[in-house]
């Protein structure tokens, strides 16, 4: 199967070969997916082996590595107002062929091992042929009753004017999709300023949730890594900052503003954090 299936404590964590994961929950009334994905494989099959349960489908933000599955359910996706037209824009035929492109050339960032990241059988023109899925907007505070599993939004923006996370209320873990973590992309034209940025993550930190989990790290962060997300942002100075040859964006000339003098070198070091900024957000 392309997709990998691993149960956690509560809910279900659904990864792929290009290091993407969503998160499925099953409750007694109904199921929910936190993102989904590029899409690449058949993840709606993916999520019916699980359940059979309707299934609400909620997208942290609008990016094509989160939503480019949403075609593939009949079910509402659920989204940030403001990241609808964002959404749209990654849901292109243009953008997806691009995405199938750099699957197909893939690699693994800590070896350099560059691999294909494409499913057996993948059809590329029906890959770039589909479309957002069914979008709904959705605000803060909306609460999902999913039958003992119970899921709050909350507003999020800073990687993208819409973005939100998802507070599993039972088990206090929030689900954060890229709104933070060790290295967040904040240069593109649907990013916020810094200080929204800072505002939200203080906001998750306030939060005092015991984990707090993304889409693209198996591994959970925990609430005082946060405060170096924070210092990372306000200490942030482009000037100084590594150039980053990013796959779009490249006219703001982004560049990775790193805690403590540290390189990309080093970003799986455990005391990691940076903000990448393009020449807009210059001091």
């Amino acid at each position: 199967m392309y997709y990998q299936v691993e149960e956690q404590d509560g809910y279900y964590r659904i990864g792929s070969p290009e290091n993407v994961f969503c998160y499925l929950f099953v409750g007694s009334k109904q199921a929910a997916l936190i993102d989904t994905g590029y899409g690449f494989g058949n993840l709606e099959q993916t999520v019916r082996s699980v359940t059979d349960k309707p299934v609400v489908i909620i997208n942290t933000h609008g990016h094509c590595d989160h939503t480019g599955g949403n075609a593939q359910f009949e079910e509402v996706c659920y989204i940030g107002e403001k990241d609808i037209a964002l959404c749209q824009e990654h849901s292109e035929a243009a953008m997806r062929r691009d995405n199938a492109k750099r699957a197909e050339n893939s690699m693994n960032f800590e070896t350099g091992e560059t691999y294909n990241g494409l499913p057996e059988g993948f059809d590329l023109e029906e890959y770039c042929s589909r479309g957002t899925g069914t979008l709904q907007t959705v605000s803060e505070g909306t609460v999902f009753d999913l039958g003992g599993i119970t899921l709050k939004i909350y507003e999020t923006p800073g990687h993208t004017q819409g973005g939100i996370s998802v507070l599993y209320l039972e088990k206090n873990i929030l689900f954060v999709g890229d709104a933070t973590g060790m290295f967040v992309w904040l240069f593109a034209k649907e990013t916020t300023d810094l200080t929204i940025y800072v505002e939200a993550v203080q906001k998750m930190y306030d939060l005092d949730a015991v984990s707090y989990i993304g889409a693209h790290n198996p591994n959970p962060m925990k609430k005082e890594q946060l405060l170096r997300y924070i210092r990372a942002a306000k200490e942030a100075d482009y000037d100084a900052g590594e150039p980053f040859e990013s796959f779009f964006g490249k006219e703001y000339e982004p560049r990775v503003c790193a805690l403590d003098h540290m390189t990309m070198a080093e970003m799986f070091h455990p005391d990691f954090a940076s903000v990448v900024i393009g020449k807009d957000k210059r001091k």
